[in-house]
């Protein structure tokens, strides 16, 4: 396959999701399968509950036997026995008697509902009814929460913990679930300082490997890292290693057309497979991507808004896609603009915003990015001018990206 340069956005971000596809599977046990994602359809085993319970702390009975029962037309019944939760016992119940029951026990035999305890006054051996009860007041049936055999989840579906806790109800002790890939991120540049280091003068710290290694992590994906500089030996060296244990290699930098800019050359010589170098999206069109045999490779631009530009919009759904997702994790809404934006005849402009909350509904106010850093870390969405489109006026609606959910959430 010829690689393409200089390719559209939608070609960029197709050619992406299609030479990539989930990782195999793995067994694991249901307490360690949060985030994950399903790799089957999953169906109960067992119908929950299995059999009729209480739902309430109160006295099994006969509806019947507690027929028009009002505060002032008690009905008098004989407790013959008490159950608990978890409990079972050979209790039968008969005409005028009840059973004193907690809830989540088993309903006895011969009874029909359950009145709660609220509407009982207990007298020795006696228990009087202010209420009545039709058939099934109070009880839960057995399997009205989970049939048997019912599908209960679905394959590339992420599992969260309501999720889990129903297909542990259906029996499960294990699941299927799809491997998440392993990434290494190697950020190339004589002038960079892995995070943490000491910042001597004409340095600066790898922020760009930093944000990626977060975002990822923030995922629940393993990931490693390191910094090297801008000499062909050490990043062939490099690659060559990521590209033995893992299954995603980023590079951050290095990745245009100046001299120093050398890790797609050290990749044609590796004899990768390239798909794709440059695309018309700004900020991010320096973006490279390409197969390693199995192995997903993207070269990013050093840029901090590039850099994560591209990552956002073509590595992150290659990622989702390798751990098996159906779609993508990252919430979408609609926003309305508080200023025009501009835009590209031939690009796609990703741009970085505020996003509120007001009697109109969402309102997302646009960043200039001119301090970069500062204005990424206080984004909390991003949006797109699609390619041909002059400006966006005041007003208009657009798809918005959230970056951080949190940012809307009320405060405590």
């Amino acid at each position: 396959m010829k690689a393409k340069e200089d390719i559209g956005f939608k070609e960029a971000y197709l050619l992406t999701v299609k030479n990539v596809k989930p990782l195999g599977k793995e067994l694991l046990p249901l307490t360690g399968v949060v985030g994950r994602v399903c790799a089957e359809d999953i169906y109960a085993n067992i119908g929950a509950p299995s059999a009729d319970v209480s739902l309430k702390d109160g006295f099994a009975v006969r509806s019947m036997d507690v027929a028009e029962a009002s505060s002032t037309n008690p009905k008098r019944l004989r407790i013959i026995g008490s159950l608990a939760a978890g409990e079972r016992k050979a209790l039968k119940l008969k005409e005028g008697c009840a059973i004193k029951v907690t809830s989540g026990a088993l309903l006895p035999k011969g009874a029909d509902a359950v009145v709660s305890v609220e509407f009982t006054a207990e007298d020795g051996e006696y228990v009087d009814v202010y209420a009545d009860a039709e058939p099934g007041r109070n009880v839960l049936k057995k399997g009205s929460d989970l049939k048997a055999g019912s599908k209960i989840f679905c394959k590339g579906e992420l599992l969260h913990p309501s999720a889990v806790s129903l297909i542990a109800a259906g029996g499960h002790r294990s699941i299927w679930v799809y491997r998440r890939p392993f990434v290494e991120i190697i950020a190339t540049g004589s002038e960079l300082v892995a995070p943490g280091k000491r910042v001597e003068a004409g340095k600066v710290v790898a922020t760009n490997l930093l944000n990626i290694y977060c975002w990822l992590t923030s995922f629940g994906l393993k990931v490693k890292s390191r910094v090297v500089k801008d000499e062909v030996r050490t990043v062939r060296s490099a690659l060559s290693e990521a590209l033995e244990r893992a299954d995603v290699v980023l590079t951050c930098g290095g990745a245009w057309k100046s001299e120093k800019d050398i890790v797609v050359r050290v990749l044609n010589d590796l004899g990768w497979e390239k798909v794709y170098h440059r695309v018309k999206m700004g900020p991010g069109k320096a973006v490279a991507f390409g197969l390693f045999g199995s192995k997903a490779v993207f070269c990013l631009p050093g840029g901090p808004p590039s850099n994560e530009a591209a990552f956002l919009q073509l590595v992150l759904p290659a990622v989702f896609k390798m751990c098996g997702l159906k779609r993508s994790v990252i919430l979408t809404v609609k926003a309305r603009l508080v200023e025009e934006v501009r835009g590209q005849l031939n690009w796609i402009q990703f741009i970085y915003g505020r996003l509120k909350q007001s009697s109109i509904g969402f309102v997302v106010e646009p960043l200039t990015l001119k301090r970069r850093l500062q204005d990424m870390a206080e984004a909390d969405c991003i949006f797109m001018v699609p390619a041909g489109v002059d400006v966006l006026r005041a007003g208009c609606i657009v798809d918005v990206q959230i970056l951080r959910p949190q940012a809307l959430a009320p405060t405590i």
